[in-house]
């Protein structure tokens, strides 16, 4: 029961492994090196399918040769390490050294397997079934036992070399997530090892332990091996995969936070705006649902993103890159805040930090809550007319000197401030209650 779990468990991770580099090998099928990898991946799923005792007997039953899965089994791990270690032949140096010893390797490992078909079918493993324990009970048989000892040899001779080649290359790679993906490879073969090495001294030397080692030991510690070659040579596909999820989570949110200040702006100046958005379209029916698969664009009533069809192409653009959206309203901020400068007062920002000092408000979020105060106190003037009666010198606070990804992080905290600080409505129902031409006091 336990090896049909684990073995059920370890065929969806490696299977699903495959899966996920398939699809890239379905779009670049002459990538020698994707064919390698996808072999390998698929070579190590496959044992953990027909190694299940419940299928193992079955298929034995099946094609009538019993034990004969054992060979599929060996031979389909075999073949993996081969892909591996040709994986690794093919990612290495230019150096004639270093090819030829890889190469050697692979070599080796084709010999392996040829000898390994050739011992099973020369030995006699017909008297029974011996799914979970078949090492132990055939370790002295005649060729199977060289059948077991070449597998296993040949088995520690590539985990080491993994381990060791693996992570050589992780350090002379610029990529992150595939340098992390050899470490994580490194890990597993190291637990491949600890497969391997048990059976090679169990073959020589016999225990009281050597079929438990055997039966459950070596099995579960290649189990943790897959898992981590299935982790690992998928890593530098899917770790992109995340960063991007979360930068584009990251865009979404500032987005989401830089909104109701960004509105205001383009509300008071809507001149500022690079994309204007064009009248919103009816909705989906039978016949325009082919416009589903057509570009669209990004746009966010009340903060909240949603999709619709757009003409511009340039905004077509800007749909695609939440990115480029971000930084938009980082800059029609700006463009606004300039525009407003004419109507920032420096009693209002006098009032805005004497409240927040009161509240125990310093560094950053002191100033966020000055410039959201100013902003907002310059918004009410400009749409109640107020005309100041001379300009003020008052610029835009501006910790990020010039850096724009900065530039966002600073005014995502203005925004929240606008948005939310209670000393932000104080500052504009101060600035309502103040007789006109003057600024409103405590």
């Amino acid at each position: 029961m336990l090896h049909n779990t684990v073995y059920g468990v370890l065929s969806i991770i490696t299977w699903t492994a495959f899966c996920y580099k398939a699809k890239d090998l379905i779009k670049d099928p002459r990538n020698p090196e994707l064919r390698l990898l996808c072999l390998a991946i698929a070579t190590f799923a496959t044992p953990f399918v027909i190694a299940a005792p419940w299928l193992y007997v079955r298929l034995d039953r099946l094609l009538g040769y019993p034990n004969f899965m054992t060979l599929v089994v060996y031979v389909c791990v075999a073949t993996c390490l081969t892909a591996f270690v040709a994986l690794l032949v093919s990612w290495s140096s230019a150096q004639s050294a270093a090819r030829l010893r890889h190469r050697l390797l692979v070599a080796y490992s084709v010999v392996s397997i040829v000898v390994m078909i050739v011992l099973f079918l020369l030995g006699d493993v017909s008297d029974a079934e011996h799914a979970v324990d078949f090492d132990a009970h055939y370790a002295s048989t005649p060729y199977i036992a060289e059948f077991l000892f070449t597998y296993a040899l040949l088995f520690a001779v590539s985990m080491s070399g993994l381990v060791r080649l693996c992570w050589e290359y992780a350090k002379a790679v610029d990529k992150p997530w595939l340098r992390r993906g050899l470490r994580v490879v490194a890990v597993g073969a190291v637990f491949g090892f600890c497969y391997a090495a048990p059976k090679i001294i169990s073959l020589f030397w016999e225990t009281p332990f050597t079929n438990f080692i055997n039966s459950y030991i070596a099995p579960m510690s290649a189990s943790v091996s897959a898992a981590f070659f299935a982790i690992g040579f998928t890593m530098p596909a899917w770790g992109v995969g995340l960063d991007r999820f979360r930068e584009f989570r990251s865009n979404y949110r500032a987005y989401q936070r830089l909104y109701p200040l960004w509105s205001a702006m383009i509300g008071a100046f809507p001149q500022v705006a690079l994309f204007p958005l064009s009248p919103r379209g009816g909705g989906w029916t039978v016949r325009t649902v082919h416009r589903l698969f057509r570009r669209q664009v990004v746009e966010a009533p009340a903060g909240l993103l949603s999709r619709r069809l757009h003409q511009d192409l340039e905004v077509e653009q800007t749909g695609r890159d939440l990115k480029l959206l971000v930084s938009r309203q980082v800059i029609e901020i700006r463009d606004g805040q300039l525009l407003l400068r004419p109507h920032y007062d420096p009693e209002i920002a006098e009032l805005a930090r004497e409240l927040a000092t009161k509240r125990h408000l310093a560094g950053d979020a002191l100033e966020a809550v000055i410039e959201a105060s100013q902003i907002a106190s310059a918004l009410q003037a400009l749409a109640t007319g107020c005309t100041p009666a001379a300009a003020h010198s008052v610029l835009p606070h501006d910790p990020a000197d010039g850096d724009i990804k900065e530039e966002g992080l600073w005014l995502t905290r203005v925004a929240d401030a606008y948005r939310r600080s209670p000393i932000v409505q104080l500052v504009l129902a101060a600035d309502r209650e103040k007789p006109k031409g003057q600024v409103a006091t405590k």
